[in-house]
């Protein structure tokens, strides 16, 4: 049973960050795979991964292509493919390419490709990993490619990707948390110009900016342990139930009660894997009753025990 916190003041919604509070609980991690001068003609393929990758113009533009008409990147403009799906970058459309692996492997062993001849290019290329066993309707509601520009040298996303420049050129890329960190920024703050500028959205992103939708989740987010209801989410936005579930249901996907639960269960993988808190804390911060109707929802939802995440040895557990 969930326990009754009705008589408990809650956190205040009014300035909290749904996105902020997603992107904290996914735990995006960074790194930077690629960084070079380059010499035309180049190209590189890019096989399909699970996770977030980025490319940046740093110097130059390129052609990037995924079954589609090639799109062409200027300089001090960033391509972000969100699902990692497979692609090639050039200088120009019908070059001859080579795996990024081994462009990247070069790059490691001091002996990098595409050096003939004047140089025409700098690339940066990252990617962004985050456990897939919290899953958010975030990561659905980005297209599979999107295109940032009109990037100036004074916007902060151009000083971390400068920042991130400067500290590859001094130590390189491999086992630098200051790159890595600084990769996880870079991130967010694309993630925040995306939504920020895009008229289009879809699904999570676009019910941010439909306000009764907005508050919903800044109550589901902000206080996850208060003893929601269908009818307490309608009294507070001023929607009838029916229409609230429509609606919610309609941009998400799924119901405000069912999304409430998904949610709940996010931020306890979250807090068994990043916090010291007791079984007893952890269910009680998401407003459980007690441990055993605690670990009996997230066996239900994951398909192990809370127990079972803390003492993986291999720091993988796939839900089923």
């Amino acid at each position: 049973m969930f326990k009754d916190v009705s008589q408990q003041p809650k956190s205040s919604a009014a300035n909290f960050s749904v996105l902020d509070d997603v992107i904290d609980t996914l735990r995006f991690r960074g790194s930077i795979f690629f960084h070079s001068d380059l010499a035309a003609p180049w190209g590189m393929s890019l096989s399909s991964i699970s996770t977030p990758r980025f490319h940046i113009a740093l110097e130059g533009g390129f052609y990037i292509g995924t079954g589609e008409e090639p799109v062409a990147v200027k300089p001090m403009e960033i391509i972000m493919l969100p699902d990692g799906g497979m692609h090639w970058i050039a200088d120009e459309a019908n070059r001859d390419l080579v795996p990024s692996e081994s462009a990247g492997e070069a790059c490691d062993l001091g002996t990098p490709l595409f050096q003939q001849g004047d140089i025409t290019n700098r690339l940066m290329c990252g990617v962004v990993e985050y456990n897939a066993a919290i899953a958010h309707p975030i990561v659905s509601a980005l297209p599979a490619i999107f295109h940032l520009s009109n990037i100036e040298h004074g916007d902060s996303i151009w000083t971390t990707v400068m920042q991130i420049d400067a500290e590859i050129q001094r130590l390189g890329s491999r086992s630098n948390p200051i790159v890595d960190r600084l990769t996880e920024v870079l991130f967010i703050q694309l993630l925040h110009k995306y939504f920020r500028e895009n008229e289009h959205l879809t699904g999570f992103l676009a019910a941010l900016q439909e306000p009764r939708l907005e508050k919903v989740l800044k109550l589901i987010h902000s206080n996850p342990e208060t003893q929601w209801t269908l009818d307490s989410f309608s009294h507070e936005v001023g929607m009838s139930r029916s229409t609230l579930q429509r609606k919610f249901k309609a941009g998400l996907g799924v119901s405000p009660m069912t999304y409430l639960n998904r949610w709940r269960m996010a931020k306890a993988y979250q807090m068994l894997t990043y916090s010291s808190l007791s079984l007893h804390g952890v269910a009680d911060a998401i407003g459980f009753s007690d441990a055993r109707t605690f670990r009996a929802a997230f066996l239900r939802h994951y398909g192990y025990t809370p127990s079972a995440l803390r003492k993986r040895t291999d720091g993988t557990i796939n839900p089923r």
